[in-house]
């Protein structure tokens, strides 16, 4: 389609909101053009029911808001969609943030407003700008393993009495490859060494150890990483044993000579090694199919805890007023802030993933948080020095960040009086803010219609605070959508956590524990089994959420990703794949039905199109099809079929984790089923 007749478009969009515009072809193959069911055909939305005659996303009318939701992805000019409006605000308040270039929107820069806010309450996502502030840019060091680093690890297996059967330390040569693997693969998700100081003679056998099995696991070398795991556990466990055989010794004799000051830091740089060494051992563990191992991770979650309590999850005002100007006493209590904060946000992953307690509550946390990727990245105490210069704010401490995420909801000026979040601040309030959603229904499971007073109050604070997060994502300079971010994937990973807090607000897929059992044929027919959707406004940011996530991938490329781990690497991307693909298949399950009642409203045509456009290009993007024939937005059960396969794909093309495998394989079989269970109603 030539710009002039785009520019067309756009004008009739702005000029009739009542109008239905087909979509646009992407010239591509296997791309329908088929001309959408008008308003006047579809007839007006009518109030939900529920028996579920209704609109699934009636209760008021929130096309305006899928409108200015999709402008503000930049939608308009990567996806058709049925028509566009003049919307060009988006919901942050620095001039400098901008929308994606779209053909009705300027590419002049954008103010925020306080009202924008508030006439477009449902949902908001992060936008891209049109360049990321000022990049500290994530570079890895080369390491090199040595003989006598690793005589050093033998010694030290042998100090401590430690036996693994049929254990062989792995070459020099092995371990390099393994440590180095380690930064490429897990680090960038979890930024926990500061790489300009990170020595590895400084480093304990341990943690070298765990490192190493954590890096096998990234280059596919599973029978050498699960060696490792469980050499590095057995010296965790004995330094952890004799440490706690000093302090007793100790605190039982009365003429110590050791100053009690020294002993209290000596103990402390022990519980954070411990913590440290622990939580890349949980990591590792946590994701695999054999339950000797998987029970090692559960294992250790009481050890983690035990080591980030006794060591302070708080800090009081005189320990932060006093900011040192000590680069190395920086980077160490840095680090250590680091470790405690992962370790609650990765335990609190462990409840997404398995619907299990969370283990470190929120509540229980008052740190400052993490430093902007700009400091942490810093090669010299001269680039340090310069960025905490004149002007420098430090990070908000943790509950006072929570509370204020509350303020800026009730009131979106206030967002300037505060410090610019980093990144990792904004990933780790967000992992606060999906506890609280497992909590609350932890609280009300009694409650099974969902609809208790409560309960429903509760749900919109949250939601409330999930904007108002949204707004502090914006503000982070490094912040961008791009998972190859020169400063690393986590600000793109918290989108899709975002994604799943809507996902989780809309409908509880997560407290059927659906991937406890690590049998691909016992998830997908749990999955198979779970309710149907509940009706009612909220659906629409998580169908509008789960569709996004979708269309990422494909626009990279299908093959591409799941080949190229260039997406699902981070577990976190797949583990919310699993529910995207699920919360679509069951909103189109229900549209499916809905139809045989009644006319569809608009906005529901138009989501339709939507995903149909996405799944077609994804479906037709590989060598070989996911199903036979195109999908059409008017088969809506073979559109869910087709959606769940694409995941299934993304997901299980990547085999550095079981659970990936586990999780595809469960998607393929679920697909299975449902095409099985629906098509007699076809018939």
């Amino acid at each position: 389609m030539t710009g002039n007749s785009s520019d067309a478009q756009d004008s009739e969009s702005r000029n009739s909101n009542a109008a239905f515009i087909e979509p646009i072809s992407w010239g591509l193959p296997g791309t329908r053009n088929t001309p959408s069911e008008s308003v006047e055909q579809q007839g007006q939305s009518t109030e939900y029911q529920s028996a579920g005659d209704g609109s699934l996303l009636d209760a008021y009318d929130p096309l305006q808001d899928f409108e200015y939701f999709s402008h503000s992805l930049g939608l308009t000019s990567d996806w058709a969609l049925p028509s566009e409006f003049d919307i060009s605000r988006i919901m942050v308040r620095e001039p400098i943030y901008h929308l994606l270039p779209t053909s009705s929107v300027s590419h002049e820069r954008q103010e925020y407003s306080a009202s924008s806010q508030q006439n477009h309450p449902l949902t908001q996502f992060p936008v891209e700008r049109d360049a990321v502030g000022e990049f500290g840019v994530l570079t890895f060091p080369v390491l090199k393993i040595t003989e006598e680093h690793r005589s050093r690890l033998l010694q030290s297996l042998v100090q401590f009495q430690t036996t693994v059967t049929n254990f062989v330390m792995p070459s020099p040569h092995s371990l390099t490859r393994f440590v180095n693997a380690f930064f490429d693969g897990f680090y960038p998700h979890a930024a926990l060494v500061h790489i300009p100081t990170f020595k590895l003679d400084n480093c304990d056998p341990e943690i070298i150890l765990a490192m190493a099995a954590l890096g096998a696991q990234y280059r596919h070398e599973y029978r050498k990483g699960t060696l490792l795991f469980y050499a590095a556990k057995a010296i965790l466990q004995d330094k952890a044993l004799e440490m706690e055989r000093k302090i007793t010794n100790r605190n039982l004799s009365s003429r110590t000579t050791e100053p009690l000051t020294d002993s209290r830091h000596d103990s402390y740089n022990e519980l954070m090694r411990e913590a440290r060494c622990a939580l890349y051992l949980i990591f590792f563990a946590t994701w695999h199919r054999e339950p000797d191992i998987v029970r090692e991770a559960f294992n250790l979650q009481s050890f983690l805890a035990r080591c980030v309590r006794e060591s302070r999850l708080y800090e009081d005002d005189e320990a932060l007023q006093n900011a040192t100007t000590d680069w190395h006493v920086w980077v160490e209590q840095e680090s250590q802030r680091r470790i405690k904060l992962f370790s609650f946000a990765f335990l609190n992953l462990q409840s997404i993933a398995f619907n299990v307690p969370p283990v470190i509550l929120s509540d229980e946390i008052n740190l400052r948080l993490p430093c902007s990727c700009m400091e942490w990245l810093a090669p010299s105490y001269e680039r340090w020095a310069t960025i905490r210069g004149p002007g420098h704010q430090e990070q908000m401490r943790f509950q006072d960040a929570l509370a204020q995420l509350a303020r800026i909801s009730q009131d979106p000026s206030s967002i300037d009086s505060q410090p610019v979040p980093s990144t990792l601040a904004n990933y780790i309030l967000l992992h606060a803010l999906i506890q609280r959603i497992l909590l609350m229904y932890q609280a009300f499971h009694f409650n099974s219609d969902g609809q208790h007073p409560l309960l429903l109050s509760q749900k919109d604070e949250i939601r409330n605070s999930l904007r108002a997060w949204t707004s502090q994502w914006q503000r982070a300079p490094e912040s961008s959508l791009d998972p190859r971010n020169p400063n690393g994937p986590v600000p793109f990973t918290s989108t899709v956590l975002l994604g799943l807090a809507y996902i989780r607000l809309a409908f509880n897929i997560g407290s059927y524990g659906t991937l406890r059992s690590r049998d691909p044929e016992q998830i997908a027919n749990k999955l198979l089994d779970l309710p149907r959707l509940p009706g009612g406004p909220h659906l629409l940011p998580a169908i509008l959420h789960a569709t996004h996530a979708l269309s990422i991938p494909v626009k990279l490329g299908i093959s591409f990703v799941s080949r190229g781990h260039t997406y699902v690497s981070s577990i976190q991307h797949s583990l919310c794949g699993m529910e995207f693909a699920v919360f679509i298949s069951k909103w189109l399950h229900c549209i499916s039905e809905c139809r045989t009642r009644r006319s569809l409203d608009e906005h529901e045509i138009r989501l339709i199109n939507w995903i149909s456009d996405i799944v077609e290009e994804g479906r037709t993007s590989g060598d070989e099809d996911l199903c036979p024939g195109p999908v059409s937005p008017s088969d809506c059960l073979h559109l869910a079929y087709a959606a769940v396969k694409l995941w299934a794909r993304l997901i299980k093309g990547n085999e550095q984790w079981a659970i990936l495998r586990i999780i595809g394989e469960s998607l393929d079989i679920y697909a299975d089923l449902c095409k099985e269970k629906y098509t007699p109603i076809l018939s």
